[in-house]
């Protein structure tokens, strides 16, 4: 607790206490260094108690506004009498941001909280914000208060647990999710800026997500593996993705996103879709509704709920939402009946519910909806793409595999009561929003005959609703077309984006021809030929030692291309200067636009003096035509002109592919059906090499790692170390 020395460590780990409100969920997060939470307006109190009897010598304690108006100042107020060596981190966004964005009652302004801590003997304050310009002179913060950028709330910590006695960082910024919901409301400015990330140049190595810690940032399914791509309906522009050091984030300033679908709920192409069959109501009917918090779960089960009522029935909505203002889990259970007598336990008890409808996979194979479940009553309709999970922000590689949780539900209720449809890929392709899938899904149980409500009733709801109502009809009739006639939806599909859509399986010489012709295009014919002769060796020699096996052969084909397709300055402006670039931006977004390039140029870019790492910046579009001529010059790349190719860097990825070949060629030559899977994991260590610069460095070092262990473990006949060592 505190901070205190590591063995090899030069400077002490940070460590904070866990505070009621959003800051509690940090104590999940070990790399955070997050301990105990304690009850409201006990801050600080077991720090303490504690202090004295440890070695560490400071804390930092995370305090929400709404905390600190409820009884946090009291526990700021016992610190600073206590004499701790304590820094309360008070977070001020104006609402109850965890549970809803409720707003605060009798709020205090940033400066009516520095002059109250001031004058309660807390020794140092500073104020960290977004927009620091808005605190000048006449702010009226209390004297001394000094006021940062938020970049720099790194430094202002490190300058905190320096000082001693109780001090106090006060962290001015709007909740994220609070500001996207009050945008779409209309009541909150919406800056003209948007993040994009250019997949080409992406290297999927997760330093974005590491960075922002955000959730808008998805998976993208390529060929050349893993990337990263924006959910622009869920993107809250905190922009802080664009940290990550990579140069593949574009900042694309005017427009509007391009958001018109194929077609409109009145158009012909729905004109013969039959009339659902409305499920019969006997003993009354529950739905246990399951998604993900800001998706529509709530809004999708207070509509149902609505057309019940419209129909004169009777119905409850009842709404456990939990984390969702973080993006956690939403359970909506929708009872409807044709008396009231029926629906007056709101709750779906164990084994009660009559559909289980999954708008998200993962929330429904959870305990809360999976115990609602019986098998002889219960039909399951689920959507079987996996929203990305906050593993996926701190694992580069985390797996979307959905075939684990579809089999766990299919076995549960058996193949005939269960059906899933892939509809946040349907939806957002059609719509040009993944805010439909939910309201996709609605139509998808409607046509199938699984609601006991029918299809007027609904569409007087959304009216009713009064929100995106041509939208949500769309999204509906979208959703029993995908019942009724999927080839529909196919043909609407054709020539539209298919993000992000799971690549097919590719066999060996279908990758050696994809990676040469993109190879010859990164450099040359001769670039390109070497590279296939090299895997048409590995493939003739795994063929003769493994007959009928190629995924050795596979391995090197995909992580040989990788590395010798390193980005450098030619390949990135290539990559940029390309039509497909230009043409995959104006897919999704219209109108006149200002593109600007975040970009750290090698030779050119000033480094953080704290960590030496090289800071990116802004360039306008006049850099368009710099990376059409650089790209010309990729002729140079490997000779004695090629100036950047002198760096650290630049040799440091061209002694990779050397090493990779001799590793090969050393594995081959020892190739047995014994080491046969040893030698195709260690065909793939290079996968783990992504990124750019520093984050590239530090991944090619774990890469290493892996390899060296693996090379051992080989050139032993697959036994550990230890167990010749015993032998």
């Amino acid at each position: 607790m505190g901070f205190f020395y590591l063995p090899g460590e030069a400077e002490p780990q940070m460590f904070a206490l866990g505070g009621i409100g959003c800051h509690g969920m940090a104590v999940w997060l070990p790399e955070r260094r997050t301990l105990a939470v304690t009850q409201m307006g006990g801050e600080g109190a077991n720090w303490m108690g504690l202090a004295p009897f440890t070695t560490a010598g400071h804390v930092f304690q995370n305090l929400g506004d709404g905390t600190y108006h409820h009884s946090g100042s009291l526990a700021i107020r016992a610190s600073v009498a206590a004499g701790t060596n304590i820094t309360y981190k008070i977070m001020v966004n104006g609402v109850i941001a965890m549970t809803g964005g409720q707003d605060i009652a009798g709020p205090l302004s940033v400066a009516a909280i520095s002059n109250q801590i001031h004058h309660e003997g807390v020794r140092r304050i500073a104020v960290v914000s977004d927009q620091p310009a808005n605190y000048t002179s006449s702010s009226g913060l209390a004297p001394g208060v000094e006021v940062y950028h938020r970049d720099e709330m790194d430094r202002v910590q490190r300058e905190m647990r320096e000082v001693p006695g109780t001090t106090a960082i006060i962290y001015e910024q709007a909740c994220a999710t609070n500001k996207r919901r009050l945008r779409k409301r209309g009541r909150y400015a919406d800056p003209p800026k948007r993040m994009f990330i250019n997949k080409e140049v992406c290297e999927g190595c997760g330093d974005c997500s590491d960075q922002s810690n955000c959730l808008s940032v998805h998976p993208l399914e390529t060929e050349l593996g893993l990337k990263r791509r924006i959910d622009q309906s869920s993107c809250n522009k905190d922009y802080s993705c664009v940290k990550g050091f990579c140069p593949s984030f574009v900042t694309v300033l005017g427009g509007e996103l391009t958001r018109k679908a194929s077609v409109e709920p009145g158009d012909e192409v729905f004109a013969a879709l039959p009339t659902p069959r409305v499920a019969a109501l006997e003993q009354g009917f529950s739905a246990m509704i399951s998604g993900i918090g800001g998706e529509g779960v709530v809004t999708i089960g207070a509509v149902l709920a609505m057309a019940a009522h419209v129909e004169g029935k009777r119905a409850s909505n009842f709404v456990m939402t939990g984390m969702a203002q973080k993006g956690g889990a939403v359970h909506s259970h929708l009872r409807i009946a044709n008396d009231g007598s029926a629906v007056m336990a709101a709750r779906i008890g164990n084994a009660e519910a009559d559909l289980l409808l999954g708008c998200d996979l993962v929330a429904s194979a959870a305990l809360d909806s999976f115990r609602t479940v019986d098998p002889a009553r219960t039909y399951v309709l689920g959507n079987s793409r996996i929203a990305p999970t906050a593993s996926f922000t701190k694992d580069p590689n985390a797996s979307f595999d959905s075939s684990p949780l579809i089999d766990q539900i299919r076995a549960l209720v058996g193949e005939e009561r269960c059906d899933f449809v892939d509809a946040t890929h349907l939806a957002s392709i059609l719509t040009g929003n993944s805010l439909a899938t939910n309201m996709f899904m609605v139509g998808v149980a409607s046509q199938k005959g699984l609601l006991p409500i029918g299809m007027d009733a609904i569409h007087r709801a959304i009216e009713l609703n009064g929100t995106a109502v041509s939208f949500n009809k769309l999204a509906y009739a979208l959703g029993r077309m995908a019942v009724h006639d999927p080839a529909v939806l196919e043909r609407l599909l054709a020539g539209r984006s298919t993000v992000p859509v799971e690549t097919r399986k590719l066999g060996l010489e279908e990758i050696v021809a994809d990676r040469s012709a993109r190879l010859q295009q990164y450099q040359d014919e001769a670039y390109a030929r070497a590279y296939a002769d090299f895997v048409s060796e590995v493939a003739a020699r795994e063929k003769s030692v493994v007959p009928g096996s190629s995924v050795l052969a596979v391995a090197v084909a995909r992580n040989l291309a990788r590395l010798m397709a390193y980005k450098d300055e030619y390949e990135v402006a290539r990559l940029y200067s390309s039509p497909e670039f230009l043409a995959s931006l104006r897919a999704e977004i219209k109108g006149d636009v200002k593109l600007r390039f975040n970009l750290a140029p090698p030779l050119l870019a000033r480094k953080d003096p704290r960590t030496g790492h090289p800071l990116k910046r802004e360039y306008g579009g006049w850099v368009l035509p710099v990376f059409r001529v650089l790209a010309k010059l990729k002729v140079l790349r490997g000779t004695a002109f090629d100036i950047a190719g002198y760096t650290a860097e630049r040799k440091s990825e061209r002694q990779l592919i050397a090493d990779y070949r001799h590793l090969i060629s050393q594995v081959t030559g020892r190739l047995t059906p014994g080491n046969h899977a040893l030698a195709v994991e260690l065909a793939n260590t290079p996968d783990r090499i992504r990124g750019y610069g520093h984050v590239k460095d530090r991944n090619i070092a774990t890469a290493r790692l892996e390899q060296a262990a693996l090379l051992e473990k080989f050139r032993n006949d697959g036994r550990p170390e230890s167990r010749l060592a015993a032998a």
